[in-house]
């Protein structure tokens, strides 16, 4: 099964924004977004930077398609 882990990407001006308004560094809007974090205030964080226009990703871990050599 492949694993996969949650992404939030937003602008620098946004990332900005959130840490002015909820008086918090930017390093801790960026763990937020990377769901390093699950305290209530990375989920406000998250909450406030979805609704202001950054976008969720979902990334997926994928077998390596190359892994197995070929002879030409």
């Amino acid at each position: 099964m492949a694993e996969t882990r949650k992404l939030i990407k937003a602008s620098r001006e946004l990332k900005e924004e959130i840490a002015r308004k909820l008086n918090v560094t930017t390093r801790t809007v960026d763990a937020a977004l990377a769901y390093d974090t699950n305290s209530p205030t990375a989920r406000l964080i998250r909450s406030y930077a979805l609704n202001h226009g950054a976008e969720l990703y979902e990334l997926k871990k994928l077998e390596n398609p190359y892994a197995e050599v070929i002879q030409l």
